[in-house]
């Protein structure tokens, strides 16, 4: 009777911890799914960050471009990533480089906003085809640099017979163009039919963002200095930057 009790009294006095024991393990794998994972972020290549810094010129120029190649890959993790080695590095050389990449990644991931712009002054002008039928068509007139024209290699003197699915009429092909370029947003890419002497292109443009300023050419009829892209382009990583040091001072520290 005494044995019977004793096993009887271990029992019941093991029964609670195995209870627990197995109520742990069913929590566990209750909650172990439902727990936020950590953000997964790319790893930097071996010596990415220290090439930044070398005192090599070349081998520093040639480390920021393997950089920006390799940012392109993960917009979004690598902007974080380059962000906090914009914030915590010491070597200045190293800071300045990883901001410039840094910049030209968040222009690339959230294009500036506002109506698209291709960059290029103009006027009407007609053209003749291959039936000898005389079509209608804008004159280039000039180019801007650093605009999304410029870098679509587009020239001075060149001819635009269409763009997209665009085909102009004898009413107004600059109005035309403009209007559909102003419906573009920045980053959306456009096909432009261009004539050029006797050659026929399809040049494929990345719009930028329309500056504010071309509005007053509406108001006073006169054509006002125009910022350039990368002044454009810094005011908006400014903003980015302020908007990202505000969520460094909200979030909880660690």
């Amino acid at each position: 009777m005494k044995t019977n009790c004793f096993k009887r009294k271990a029992l019941l006095v093991c029964l609670p911890i195995i209870i627990v024991a197995i109520g742990g393990d069913i929590f566990a794998q209750v909650e172990g799914p439902d727990r936020p994972e950590k953000d997964e972020v790319p790893e930097l290549p071996e010596g990415m960050i220290e090439a930044l810094g070398h005192e090599d010129f070349k081998k520093r120029h040639a480390g920021q471009r393997e950089l920006l190649t390799w940012g392109k890959e993960d917009l979004q993790g690598s902007i974080k990533v380059l962000y906090r080695i914009y914030r915590e590095a010491d070597n200045p050389e190293v800071r300045l480089r990883s901001r410039e990449v840094l910049k030209a990644l968040v222009i690339l991931k959230q294009p500036l906003p506002g109506q698209g712009y291709l960059g290029i002054q103009m006027d009407t002008a007609r053209w003749k085809d291959e039936e000898g039928m005389m079509r209608p068509a804008v004159l280039i007139t000039e180019v801007r640099k650093g605009t999304a024209a410029d870098l679509a290699k587009l020239k001075a003197d060149d001819l635009i017979t269409g763009l997209d699915e665009v085909q102009f009429d004898d009413l107004a092909p600059t109005r035309r163009l403009a209007d559909y370029i102003k419906s573009k947003g920045p980053g959306d890419k456009i096909t432009l039919k261009v004539k050029r002497g006797k050659e026929h292109l399809e040049l494929t443009a990345s719009l930028r963002r329309r500056p504010a300023a071309l509005d007053e050419i509406v108001q006073w009829g006169v054509l006002p200095v125009l910022p350039q892209e990368t002044e454009m382009d810094e005011d908006y990583f400014q903003e980015w930057l302020k908007k990202q040091r505000k969520k460094d001072r909200n979030s909880p520290k660690g």
